[in-house]
């Protein structure tokens, strides 16, 4: 499995990568190629991750362009040495799935599309990565999206064929549908990648609109990235915002704890594939209040208006902080909220989704293709 992004670093598909790593390497050996400053052999899960240390390249001002070269070039070495059954890389970013099928051209190669944003951006990078994409997709021998969303783009931007695409939802920890929630009314919580896409102006902007009549309010964001110190600054200046280190997945229960004592989960992104955060904000019970995005593939797909959560229009600070009031001002309505949150999260324990990443990987290696769609029911 090839990702850039893998534990204790936060992002949604090196987590994906972590959790089926870990259930696979039971009957499998599983390695990781990712970026990072040691090899290690994870006993307690079974599978080793191989890191490559991006600082050791010397371009400084492009840490960004460190980590896909390094990884591009450190997993095309490997392989040469290597000899795998299946390989399974992380999209984002494209130049490591070059670097495979360089290395490896007759090995099964499967696509897992975590993230599907590129379409969505400025013109130039959509169209360029439009291109590479489809490039990729007649490379590879099968894709797995993990969301209905992400096939729909791929089917409209890539022109896909349906039958090369299996759709297999992130998971949830178990743990999460029993935590007893027990929140402090006003406390919002945002967990996350601080960048610029995830649009924390906005939902900082609405806090403070909210906090003007609410002053016992608070926003606790939790993540890192390159918004971190612009962030802190902020919460230097801003009453009731507290920034927080992200949690590792090591500490999860860390985390469970900070969401099982919020109150709403809020959400500005402009573009998420799926939104692992928010489905398990949802799965503990917590309303979430989104902006409606066209490129947030968790409107409507896993929030739903007015049933476990509020979906406001984008780019307006107002219509976010009048739907904090509404739910401040309403405990009814929050509780409703609360309680179809749990109910209809969509939950999908990690052994099930597993055990459908392994099927397609057997059907793939059986070369009975094309490929049945692997939809978990939700």
């Amino acid at each position: 499995m090839i990702v850039e992004r893998f534990p204790p670093e936060i992002g949604g598909s090196g987590m994906r990568f972590w959790k089926i790593a870990e259930r696979l390497s039971q009957k499998h050996t599983v390695e990781i190629f990712t970026v990072g400053s040691s090899e290690t052999y994870d006993a307690a899960r079974g599978f080793c991750i191989h890191r490559f240390d991006s600082s050791k390249l010397p371009i400084p001002k492009l840490h960004g362009l460190n980590r896909v070269i390094g990884l591009s070039f450190s997993t095309f070495f490997r392989l040469l040495f290597r000899s795998y059954d299946i390989i399974d890389v992380d999209i984002w970013p494209i130049l490591p799935f070059f670097s495979v099928k360089t290395a490896e051209p007759s090995t099964p190669a499967v696509i897992s599309w975590n993230v599907v944003w590129p379409f969505s951006f400025q013109r130039t990078i959509s169209v360029a990565s439009t291109v590479l994409a489809r490039t990729c997709s007649k490379l590879c021998t099968h894709n797995i999206a993990v969301s209905d969303f992400a096939k729909t783009m791929l089917l409209k931007h890539v022109r896909m064929n349906p039958e090369k695409i299996s759709v297999i939802p992130n998971g949830n920890d178990e743990a999460l549908s029993k935590v007893e929630l027990q929140p402090k009314w006003g406390r919002i919580i945002f967990v996350g990648r601080l960048e610029p896409q995830k649009r924390l102006d906005l939902i900082l902007e609405a806090f403070k609109i909210f906090r003007r009549t609410t002053n016992d309010a608070e926003l606790h964001i939790i993540g890192s990235g390159p918004l971190q110190s612009q962030l802190l600054r902020a919460s230097e200046k801003t009453r009731g915002l507290y920034l927080h280190k992200f949690i590792p997945a090591s500490s999860r229960q860390e985390l469970i704890s900070m969401l099982s004592e919020s109150w709403v989960f809020a959400s500005a992104s402009e573009f998420e594939t799926y939104g692992m955060s928010i489905s398990e904000a949802l799965s503990i019970g917590l309303p979430a209040v989104l902006t409606r995005a066209p490129y947030n593939g968790a409107v409507g797909e896993i929030v739903k208006h007015e049933s476990n959560g509020l979906i406001v229009d984008h780019n307006k600070p107002k219509a976010m902080a009048d739907a904090f009031e509404r739910l401040f001002k309403d405990r009814e309505l929050w509780e409703r909220l609360s309680h179809n949150a749990r109910k209809l999260a969509p939950f999908h324990s990690w052994d099930d989704v597993a055990k459908q990443v392994e099927a397609v990987y057997e059907r793939v290696l059986s070369r009975r293709l094309p490929i049945e769609n692997t939809e978990l029911a939700t």
